[in-house]
């Protein structure tokens, strides 16, 4: 049985990362180099939101549900370390020394970015039978995480609008959780 307070609790926490993704999108686009790190907390709250999310998903793909749960899992996890890198180590350390450190992490950034697009891609998929605002989120989110996910490849311009992107799916899948406008996978909520 799923619980209201764990389904708005999740809905909350996708609000919130949603808006402090745009947030510090918009603030490091404003005032570059005055950020207080608003975004390192983005993942940590997904990490909190996706589970009551994927619960009220659609099941018509069960095994590419569970897929794209662990790969979410997975790339937010590895999210955390990276905004916790660019938003609260990067800013005090010299431009040689963030290369020594991305030199050697390098490899696993790109692990970690190749997650998250996988995440993003399995998850429009997974939300589509869902339909309306759901799968429209995903949409949004899965275009969103493509340049994000591929920062090298990607100008800068594009890696913001895919921020705000993606931050715009996580608010969209968070207030149609809120308004109870998702198809629950289990029928008895309490």
């Amino acid at each position: 049985m799923i619980s209201r307070l764990f389904l708005r609790v999740s809905a909350v926490a996708l609000c919130l990362a949603g808006a402090a993704y745009i947030a510090d999108t918009l603030v490091d686009l404003v005032a570059a180099g005055r950020n207080p790190g608003i975004g390192g907390f983005v993942p940590v709250l997904g990490l909190i939101g996706f589970p009551g999310f994927w619960l009220t998903l659609r099941r018509d793909h069960e095994a590419l549900a569970v897929l794209g749960f662990v790969l979410t899992v997975l790339g937010l996890a590895g999210l955390v370390v990276v905004t916790f890198l660019m938003n609260f180590l990067f800013p005090s350390l010299m431009m040689d020394e963030v290369g020594g450190v991305v030199t050697v992490i390098g490899p696993h950034l790109a692990v970690i970015g190749v997650t998250f697009l996988l995440s993003a891609l399995v998850l429009a998929v997974v939300a589509w039978p869902t339909g309306g605002r759901v799968r429209q989120g995903a949409i949004i989110y899965a275009l969103g995480a493509i340049p994000l996910s591929l920062p090298p490849l990607m100008p800068a311009f594009m890696q913001d609008a895919g921020a705000v992107a993606v931050g715009a799916g996580l608010l969209i899948w968070g207030v149609t959780m809120l308004r109870g406008g998702v198809v629950a996978a289990q029928p008895e909520i309490a």
